[in-house]
């Protein structure tokens, strides 16, 4: 008499994947809510994008746009808190932003020419690294210009012309004003033939330009929610 063994069905290995999955996207989820109630809106913005990530890797829209709230409100705090401190707008000849980086822990900071959108994403990508409430904007022109081109380096190629500040403009409220406006570019953009999932990718390459632009966060969310709509029809 002979016999055989049933080989394990794929799909429990594959349910096993997805619980893991699950579990880890839930446990993140859960982090990154006691970190917003702690006010740790750094550590909170970290958690959400792994969490964002494991989302997007599973394909779960909805939980997607669910994360979508408390990135909002950490970054919604980060740049309350960046405003608040030191606002440098422009770059003579020989200011280094490094340096500057190393006196602030929070603060917003135009770089200009002679640096470039290089420097800039060296920049950013420091602050977050050392966990600091920086903000960065990069105009491709001289500070002495009479108008200022800003230009993305992250994302979406995007760029929007400003006028630099008046005397009696606060500067904080400027540069808020102006990366405000660097984010509207981005989402005035958006290709309205874009549905489901490749509008939230799509979207995301533009939320970039300005991470803490809240009706692009929005938009994410809304074109979330449509992706699973769409994945459950």
């Amino acid at each position: 008499m002979t016999g055989s063994v049933a080989a394990a069905p794929c799909h429990s290995r594959y349910n096993q994947r997805m619980t893991a999955s699950l579990e880890k996207l839930d446990g993140l989820m859960e982090r990154a809510s006691q970190a917003l109630t702690g006010a740790d809106y750094l550590a909170c913005e970290g958690l959400c994008l792994e969490a964002l990530a494991a989302a997007r890797g599973a394909r779960r829209w909805a939980t997607y746009a669910r994360v979508l709230l408390p990135l909002q409100e950490a970054r919604r705090q980060r740049l309350m808190a960046a405003a608040q401190g030191d606002v440098h707008l422009g770059c003579a000849p020989g200011f280094d932003p490094e340096s500057w980086l190393d006196d602030h822990d929070a603060g917003c900071i135009l770089l200009t020419h002679p640096h470039g959108a290089d420097d800039a994403l060296a920049l950013i990508t420091r602050a977050r690294a050392e966990h600091k409430f920086i903000e960065v904007l990069f105009a491709d022109t001289p500070s002495d210009n009479p108008t200022w081109e800003l230009v993305s380096f992250e994302g979406l190629a995007t760029s929007v012309t400003v006028d630099p500040p008046r005397p009696d403009q606060s500067l904080a409220q400027w540069f808020l004003h102006a990366a405000e406006m660097l984010g509207n570019a981005a989402l005035d953009s958006v290709d309205s033939t874009l549905k489901g999932e490749a509008l939230v990718l799509d979207l995301e390459s533009r939320l970039a330009v300005f991470p803490d632009h809240e009706l692009l966060l929005q938009r994410l969310a809304q074109a979330a929610h449509e992706a699973s709509r769409l994945s459950h029809t």
